[in-house]
């Protein structure tokens, strides 16, 4: 895909999230607001990835902390339900 195209699609998947998020009452429109800009700017100097040798930023804090995943493990499938 163009990287414009693909900066198209991203910032209309952003804008409809915030929409969301707003409709639900879970941001206020400032912060949309807010957010929207700063999502803007970054697609328009094309900082969506960080430069070489820049450390991505940190984790939220209220970020869940996840196990690394062992190498040639696969996810378990579901196990069956007891018969009655």
């Amino acid at each position: 895909m163009p990287p414009k195209l693909t900066k198209a699609i991203i910032g209309a998947v952003i804008a409809v999230a915030l929409a969301a998020a707003v409709s639900y009452g879970l941001i206020s429109q400032q912060t949309s607001d807010s957010i929207q800009t700063r999502a803007n700017q970054t697609l328009q100097n094309d900082q969506a990835a960080p430069a070489p040798g820049q450390k991505p930023p940190p984790p939220p804090e209220n970020a869940i902390p996840q196990a690394p995943g062992q190498p040639g493990s696969s996810p378990q499938p579901p196990a069956p339900a007891p018969q009655r």
